[in-house]
């Protein structure tokens, strides 16, 4: 029997088992981990508009995170679970697949690199907006095209 982390992909999902898995990646081997100092400076110039622009050119969206996004695009002002069953998952599944959305791209969202103890609202803020009195979420108003864009790309 494999231990949890053991049937873990290098992103934090479940894999068949080392077969499936197929060689470990290192961090640098993904596009999402952070960026070497060079990249880093570069992104840092840019606006947030601009990085996120470029995260969702470099690294589409998957079908599911395409899923979560347009649900937040459609229903702007809804809560995290009314978003999820939006998009027919049950309790936290809108939520999961946006932190792991944004996760996937953290280079671009936090290019100085994300603080070690980043809540997951800190995390969701990078492209949404948070009600905490009605509990809901909306996009970044300044986002909101760009995450169209990239939700019909997928």
């Amino acid at each position: 029997m494999h231990s949890l982390s053991e049937r873990l992909s290098p992103w934090g999902w479940f894999s068949g088992g080392a077969a499936a898995r197929g060689p470990r990646l290192a961090k640098a081997d993904h596009p999402a981990f952070e960026a070497d100092t060079a990249e880093r400076g570069a992104l840092s110039a840019l606006s947030r508009p601009e990085r996120v622009r470029r995260a969702f050119e470099e690294i589409p969206m998957s079908a599911r995170e395409a899923a979560a996004v347009a649900a937040l695009l459609d229903a702007p002002g809804a809560t995290a679970l009314e978003l999820s069953r939006y998009c027919g998952w049950m309790d936290t599944g809108w939520r999961t697949q946006m932190l792991l959305l944004c996760q996937r791209r953290r280079r671009y969202f936090w290019p100085g690199g994300m603080a070690a103890g980043a809540t997951n609202g800190a995390i969701l803020n990078a492209l949404t907006e948070y009600n905490s009195d009605a509990l809901s979420f909306r996009p970044r108003g300044e986002l909101t095209a760009i995450l169209r864009q990239a939700v019909a790309a997928a």
